[in-house]
């Protein structure tokens, strides 16, 4: 069986709030599995920001790169 890739991803999000805007860019490593899209990936991390941060809930996604892991 192949070993997995690693991806680095990072992505920005701005969100509205009462002072104006808030930006905030998140980063992290994934290792998806065998057949998933690079949709499904932004899903995904979109979708853990929002859980873990829920301050970027209703952010626009402004930046979102994801690169091997392995240099």
């Amino acid at each position: 069986m192949p070993k997995m890739k690693s991806y680095f991803w990072f992505m920005t999000v701005q969100t509205s709030n009462g002072a104006g805007s808030r930006l905030n860019s998140y980063q992290g490593v994934v290792t998806p599995e065998s057949g998933t899209t690079r949709l499904q990936l932004f899903n995904e991390v979109r979708e853990e920001i929002d859980r873990l941060d829920p301050l970027s809930q209703g952010g626009c996604v402004i930046a979102f790169d994801m690169q091997p892991n392995e240099l």
